[in-house]
């Protein structure tokens, strides 16, 4: 097994893309504010609970958290530390449907994605089919 440390975007993006590329139809005009963490907090719970599922839910929650976490605030493509901490925090360890391609998301759309972030999104795509 490769040691995290050695991981690179472009490796990283490699290795998820043949998985979850169906399920990421991306369109930066597209997305949706969401206003604040507890927003961002009930999203993550409706798709953990499946009260919400569907290809329409994944492309909206991903958009709407992508939106959220990259580009609603300055510097735009970046993920803040904090938000990082906070969104790591709500994710680890309760994945849920629609995770796999939010992660792959955020290591696509960040200029520099954190090697923690990357690492979590290899765990959860491992075993993945579409």
């Amino acid at each position: 097994m490769v040691s995290p440390a050695k991981f690179e975007p472009s490796a990283v993006l490699e290795a998820l893309a043949p998985a979850l590329h169906h399920e990421l139809h991306l369109d930066p005009r597209n997305f949706r504010a969401v206003g604040s963490r507890e927003e961002a907090e009930y999203l993550l719970m409706l798709d953990h609970s499946g009260a919400q599922s569907g290809p329409e839910w994944r492309v909206f929650l991903i958009e709407a958290l992508v939106g959220f976490l990259v580009w609603q605030r300055q510097p735009f493509g970046e993920m803040i530390e904090t938000d990082l901490e906070w969104f790591l925090g709500l994710v680890a360890d309760a994945p849920s449907p629609a995770l796999p391609a939010l992660l792959f998301a955020l290591v696509r759309e960040l200029n520099d994605a954190p090697e923690r972030l990357m690492v979590l999104a290899l765990k959860h795509a491992e075993g993945r089919t579409l």
